[in-house]
Order: C-alpha cells, then sequence, then structure tokens
C-alpha cells in the first residue's frame, strides 16, 4: 500500500515539472528575440603609435664588469720586522710614497762599514794613480786598488737595494684599501700589506655576440652603466678587442677605456655596456609594445581607417624585425611609415575587430585596476 502511495507521487511532480517547463516555453516563444547577426561586437578600446622612418641608433649591447686599469696587492719583497706603518687605510697616496718600514738597522750597520771600506779604497787608489808617473808603483798595483774601489762601490749598492727592500713602497698613486699588517708584526717575503688601486680609468670588460666581431674595432664609442647608478651613462672607448673567441659562450671579449674622475664606479662593479655604431639610415621602427611574439612568427595590429577614436578595425600583420633602441624596435618588412599601430590591448584582437582608439594609453592601467 504504501509504495503504491510512492509511486502515484512521484508521477504527480514529474507531471507538475513538465508542466512547468512547457508553460516557460511558451512564455518566451511569445517574445522577441534577436540573432547574433543582429547584435554588433562592443568596439575594443587600445592605444595606438604611428610607424616612423628615421634614423636610428645602432648599437651592440651586452654584460659584464669593470676593473680597474692598476690594481695590486702591496707586498713585502723580504723578511723582516714591522717597525713603522706609514699610512691610513683608505687613504689616497702618490708613488714611491713609504707605507711600510720594516726594521733596516743590520742593514745600515753594513752599510756603514762598507762605506769605510770604500772609503779607504779611493784613498789608496788615489795614492796609487799619483805614485804611477814617479814609477814608484806599477801598472798591477794600480789595477789591483781600482778593483778593489771598484768591488767596494758595488757591495755599496748591493746594501742600500737591501735596505730599500725594506722599505715597502707605493708603486703607483692610488687609493689604499684595507690594512694586513700590524706594528711589530714579523713579515716573510711575498706577505700581503695593503691593496692599492689606481680607479681613476676603470677597464669595462663587455661580451658579446660572435655574429658582432665584424662590427667591431677599436676606438669606438661605449656607454656603461651600473646598478649604483641607474640614471647615468658613463662614455668611454673600446680600447681592445680579444682576438680569440670563447669555445664554451661563443662570445668576444671587448675591453673598453672609462674615465672615473669622480670615483663614482669601483672594480668588480656588474656592468651593462653598448658599443655605439654608425646609426641606422631611414628606418621604420614602431614601440616595442607594439610587436607580438608567438611560434607563427612576429606580427602587429595595424588600424585601419580614418577615424581618431571609432569605427576602426585592424588587420594583424606578420613582421620582420630588426635591432632595438630606446624603447623601439626596426620592422624591416610589413609595416610602412605612417601606419598605425596598436601598443596596447592586442591580447582581445583578431583581424577585422572593431577598435575604439584612446586618447591616452590607459589600456594597461585599466586592466591592472580591473584585476
Amino acid at each position: 500500500m504504501h509504495k503504491k502511495l510512492k509511486v502515484c507521487v512521484t508521477i504527480a511532480a514529474v507531471l507538475a515539472i513538465g508542466g512547468a517547463i512547457g508553460l516557460y516555453r511558451q512564455s518566451t516563444s511569445a517574445q522577441p528575440t534577436q540573432t547574433s547577426a543582429g547584435t554588433a561586437a562592443p568596439a575594443i578600446q587600445v592605444a595606438v603609435a604611428t610607424a616612423t622612418q628615421a634614423d636610428m641608433p645602432n648599437t651592440l649591447a651586452g654584460i659584464g664588469e669593470l676593473e680597474a686599469t692598476r690594481q695590486v696587492m702591496v707586498t713585502a719583497e723580504s723578511g723582516g720586522l714591522v717597525r713603522a706603518i706609514a699610512f691610513q687605510p683608505g687613504e689616497r697616496v702618490k708613488a714611491g710614497q713609504t707605507l711600510v718600514q720594516l726594521n733596516d738597522a743590520p742593514e745600515q750597520g753594513e752599510l756603514a762599514r762598507l762605506q769605510a771600506q770604500a772609503a779607504n779604497a779611493k784613498a789608496q787608489l788615489l795614492r796609487t794613480q799619483r805614485l804611477l808617473p814617479q814609477q814608484a808603483a806599477t801598472q798591477e798595483e794600480l789595477d789591483q786598488v781600482q778593483s778593489a774601489y771598484s768591488q767596494a762601490q758595488a757591495d755599496i749598492v748591493r746594501i742600500k737595494a737591501l735596505i730599500d727592500q725594506k722599505r715597502i713602497k707605493a708603486p703607483f698613486t692610488g687609493v689604499l684599501g684595507v690594512r694586513k699588517v700590524n706594528l711589530g708584526q714579523f713579515v716573510q717575503a711575498g706577505d700581503a700589506m695593503v691593496s692599492l688601486t689606481d680607479a681613476q680609468t676603470l677597464y669595462a670588460n663587455i661580451t658579446l655576440p660572435e655574429r658582432a666581431l665584424a662590427q667591431l674595432k677599436t676606438g669606438q664609442e661605449m656607454s656603461v652603466s651600473v646598478d649604483a647608478y641607474p640614471q647615468r651613462l658613463f662614455k668611454g672607448h673600446v680600447s681592445t678587442l680579444e682576438p680569440r673567441i670563447d669555445p664554451g659562450t661563443r662570445t668576444v671579449l671587448v675591453q673598453a677605456t672609462v674615465p672615473n674622475p669622480d670615483n663614482l664606479l669601483s672594480p668588480g662593479m656588474y656592468a651593462n655596456g653598448e658599443v655605439h655604431l654608425p646609426a641606422k639610415k631611414d628606418v621604420i621602427s614602431v614601440p616595442e609594445t607594439a610587436v607580438s611574439y608567438s611560434a607563427y612568427g612576429d606580427f602587429v595590429y595595424v588600424v585601419e581607417g580614418a577615424d581618431t577614436q571609432l569605427t576602426n578595425t585592424v588587420r594583424q600583420v606578420y613582421v620582420k624585425t630588426g635591432e632595438r633602441s630606446e624603447g623601439r624596435v626596426v620592422l624591416l618588412d610589413g609595416v610602412k611609415a605612417g601606419d598605425r599601430v596598436v601598443t596596447s590591448g592586442q591580447l582581445r584582437l583578431s583581424s577585422g575587430a572593431l577598435v575604439r582608439i584612446a586618447l591616452k594609453d590607459t589600456v594597461g592601467l585599466d586592466q591592472a585596476s580591473s584585476r
């Protein structure tokens, strides 16, 4: 009995749903419908720019680092006890200035002894020279005293060189680094004292693709930028081209000499370098944002129509790109001077789409705010 009741309830529910669907269809069929052919797709807002024809800067860009033209670690030539330190870390010193004095007392004593011997040898030489014309001395005796005097002079030169080794000097004008020696310390030959860097002129060592080798030559201008001063360019000139291509990276090393009178640059800095080549004459270029890249080729959307804002359509044009410089890219074919190309809003476009040209490039901002 209960099973029959459940079946009856289920059938009634199905009939009720079917009746509701039939009434809905009748009500909707009585209303007019719009076909897809009768509706126009809304215009897509885009930003555009004009393809221009003009001379364009031509550069070869690469990365590398800065190197001091002269940089050494000042070391001791001989062993000895540090008797005096004559510099301050970070100080600018001149070539030949004494930095560290080692104990040279034994050598100074030896010098005094040799000087006395030389004085005696000289006196004997002068006396023998006076006696020779009187035949009171022989030529053999004169040669002996002459040799003794010369040997004494040579010993003095040798000991003075040893004394000079005890006085550690700056080999060139530059800026000192961190001190690595202390007063009273005993040092051996070759021990580090302090670094010395001449940063008035730097080398910018930049690597470029090997295909750039044919366009490179010494004397070309190079501009260098570093992360520490992103808004500033430092000018230099190519001074050396590495004649050997790196077999591992297939790159060529280009070295430029960059003046650094304000000492803003430091050796070891990461650097971006651009070698300036002769400008490209009468090339067609567009903003880099106008070019879209795909596996089938690079393309741009060219605006067709003369209206400034409405009732324009776009056409997809495949292009061949060339050099890039200052936010623009050269187009070798596909676009002519004066064509308007879409620079923002391309993601929703297809060939033949209606577009509305924005007075300002606010499409990117609108997309960012909508997210």
